[in-house]
């Protein structure tokens, strides 16, 4: 598939390319509710046809395919919660489970692992998603104040550079003075506070670069203090915890402690209230506190986001405790075939061992004489055997018969 040309201006590529991947993982739902909030913003025409929606259905489709490779990692990488098959017919005895198969403990206990692991997997994932969520709207919303105010934010990068390149006097001097010479308005202060935030707090952003730019807002502050430039003032305590704190985390010890020196002038020059001193005495807290409030904040967009990660976790629990149920279920149905088993196994008396026939002397067999006057045996099948009258052979006798004859015709050799 052929790119379509993006836009020339970053910061609409920026807005477009984040709600790409946005409504990529929120779904088209979210590309409604921006839809019908941004209606009347020109800057969002790309969402009804307009310029570069060729380029924005084009980022989405990447963004999509990019979730479902990522998705079918996570769910190879995962272990799936298969519930055990019925059978159709129960067996007429337990079978005992071959060595080495789990017993049913065991599988309940993995299924929960299971479960944790998986809980853990979507909660990051929430997090994730919740963080953009925010980010974008905040974007959205200064994109908004931009195009009211007409500030050219260009030209703030272009003298933000100098100072993060070299940080001398002259080069501070110069930001801060674009700066007061444009906060006209509330709009216009909180658009240059926000996007000093943006920069400093940016995944990626080195030391210099955000210890270079606290020097400058150091500077501001000082001056906002002097010119009772309470606009200016007021928009940067709205940016300062996330600045403060992002730093000071992201670096070692030795790297925090130039940036500490900075807020123990700051508490001493009164810059800011008590409550805003504490969050930055305690960075993480202090971060974490900002990030909560945000959620509370923009909580139309992060509602839904949390709503549909709510849902998953609940299917996973159901899922988890069916499971456990059919396990229980068999292991009842094994107990309630054993006992009628075993009173069958009691009531069933033991073999008895075979009994000896009686010994009864061989019924004497009748010689007769031959011609030759020896004496002669009579011959098989005679009625001579018939030892009970009836005239029915005896197989027994048969068989001694023939050994008797056996015997006869060795004694007549000798």
């Amino acid at each position: 598939m052929e790119m379509p040309l993006p836009p020339d201006d970053q910061e609409l590529r920026n807005v477009i390319d984040k709600l790409a991947q946005f409504v990529a993982r929120n779904g088209p739902e979210f590309e409604k509710m921006t839809m019908e909030k941004q209606k009347e913003n020109p800057k969002f025409s790309f969402l009804f046809g307009g310029d570069f929606y060729g380029y924005y259905k084009y980022k989405l489709a990447l963004e999509q395919q990019q979730l479902l490779c990522k998705q079918s990692q996570d769910i190879e990488a995962t272990a799936q919660i298969q519930p055990l098959p019925q059978p159709s017919l129960p067996p007429a005895a337990p079978i005992p489970a071959p060595q080495g198969t789990p017993s049913v403990e065991e599988l309940i206990q993995q299924s929960q692992w299971n479960l944790q692991q998986q809980e853990q997997h979507l909660l990051a994932m929430r997090q994730e998603q919740v963080t953009s969520a925010v980010a974008l709207a905040i974007e959205q919303q200064m994109q908004k104040v931009l195009e009211e105010t007409q500030l050219d934010m260009n030209e703030f990068d272009n003298l933000l550079q100098p100072i993060i390149d070299t940080c001398t006097k002259d080069a501070i001097s110069a930001g801060k003075n674009w700066m007061f010479s444009n906060a006209k308005s509330p709009a216009h202060c909180e658009l240059m506070a926000g996007h000093l935030r943006n920069r400093i707090t940016a995944e990626g952003a080195h030391f210099e670069l955000r210890l270079h730019l606290i020097y400058l807002i150091n500077d501001v502050l000082h001056h906002c203090q002097r010119k009772q430039a309470r606009d200016l003032l007021a928009a940067l305590q709205k940016v300062v915890v996330p600045i403060y704190c992002t730093s000071f985390l992201a670096v070692e010890e030795d790297k925090q402690q130039k940036i500490a020196r900075l807020l123990q002038l700051w508490e001493k020059n009164g810059y800011f209230d008590e409550s805003i001193i504490q969050q930055l005495q305690s960075p993480a807290l202090g971060l974490g506190q900002y990030q909560a409030n945000l959620i509370t904040e923009y909580a139309t967009v992060v509602q839904p986001v949390q709503v549909a990660f709510q849902q998953q976790i609940q299917n996973l629990k159901t899922q988890h405790e069916e499971f456990v149920n059919s396990l229980t279920q068999q292991q009842q149905q094994q107990q309630i075939q054993i006992p009628p088993l075993e009173n069958e196994v009691k009531s069933t008396p033991p073999p008895q061992a075979p009994t000896a026939a009686p010994t009864t002397a061989p019924p004497s067999v009748p010689v007769t004489q031959a011609d030759d006057g020896k004496s002669q045996l009579p011959l098989a099948g005679s009625t001579e055997y018939d030892t009970t009258g009836s005239g029915v052979q005896d197989p027994h006798a048969f068989i001694r018969a023939e050994t008797l004859v056996s015997l006869y015709f060795y004694h007549k050799s000798l």
